[in-house]
Parts: C-alpha cells; structure tokens; sequence
C-alpha cells in the first residue's frame, strides 16, 4: 500500500469517526469515544491546514460547493447497499426532507 493510500484511508477512517460522534451528540448528548474522537479532529485539521497551506479550496465559491455537496449527500441517501462498511446497509432510503440540508447551512 502506497503512503498515499494509508493516509485516504486515515482520513476516511478520521471523517467517518467524526460523523458518528456528531450522530453521538445529537442523539445521546455525549461522545461515546472521547479518545477516537480527539485523534480524529487531530487528523483532520491537520489535513485541512495542509490543503489550505497549499491553496486548495482558496478559489472556490463555498455555496456552489456546498450546494454540490448536498446534491451528493441527496444521492447518498437514496441508496441501499449491502456493504458491512455502509450506514445505508439494509436501511431504506432517506427521505429527501429529513435531511434538512440548505445551501446555507
């Protein structure tokens, strides 16, 4: 495995992590995994200083991006799968309305 490649899987594992302690605080009211979670934040602001340091998102416009961004997560949504690895494993579809995603957000 490539150096690469360890540090996509990393940050997947980072950003995955990061989502279930957001899903932890809202519907427990606590982090579940202090510890994880700390190292995961670690990753990923690191991650993002290093893009930012190299310009990377500087140009962008952050509504169009972030209106592509949910467009992706409707995608998402809709999707059934049977990956171990996937939230949407043996799950029907989201409905489009409990997202509750905005261009604004």
């Amino acid at each position: 495995m490539s150096e690469l490649d360890h540090w996509q899987d990393r940050f997947t594992v980072a950003a995955q992590t990061l989502v279930e302690a957001f899903g932890d605080l809202r519907v427990r009211g606590y982090d579940k995994e202090p510890n994880l979670t700390a190292a995961a934040l670690d990753d990923v602001e690191s991650l993002v200083r290093e893009l930012r340091a190299k310009g990377f998102g500087g140009e962008g416009d952050i509504k169009v991006g972030r209106a592509e961004l949910i467009e992706a997560a409707h995608e998402y949504s809709g999707h059934v799968c049977t990956c171990d690895y996937c939230l949407h494993a043996g799950q029907p579809p989201a409905d489009e309305a409990a997202l509750g995603m905005t261009v604004d957000a």
